[in-house]
């Protein structure tokens, strides 16, 4: 669906409580909701709305398609995938390498080696725990 251009003049559903009435606040090209009283400013001329009073540092967006809005938000999402595909692919490789080469498999080398797998999944757990949060 194609985004429309947002109007000042008009009233839309809040996108983040999704009960209140987006009012449009005077003086400027932003709107705010009646209900939950977040502030939402205009951005790419018109046809995204910004949430603006957040800490969160990736700002939550979206598009209005005439009749409901559509989430825009451009975060860690999309950087998610490949990095949890390299932080799992890397340590399985890495062991796959140490199984293949003729070292001499001592139990410290053994040890080393699953060490440094876990070292590796770690991170990338403690990632996906945190984007599992956020929602």
């Amino acid at each position: 669906m194609k985004p429309e251009k947002i109007d000042l003049e008009e009233h839309y559903p809040c996108p983040r409580c999704k009960r209140g009435q987006l009012k449009a606040i005077v003086l400027t090209e932003a709107f705010g909701c009646d209900r939950c009283n977040q502030i939402f400013g205009l951005a790419e001329e018109s046809y995204t709305l910004e949430q603006l009073s957040t800490s969160y540092p990736y700002k939550k967006a979206w598009q209005w398609s005439g009749t409901v809005w559509r989430d825009d938000s451009r975060g860690i999402d999309s950087t998610y995938l490949p990095a949890a595909i390299l932080v799992v692919i890397l340590p399985l490789l890495l062991l796959w390498l140490l199984t293949v080469m003729d070292f001499p498999r001592t139990p410290s080398m053994v040890l080393w080696s699953l060490l440094t797998a876990l070292l590796l999944v770690i991170p990338a757990l403690m990632f996906w725990l945190s984007l599992r949060q956020r929602r």
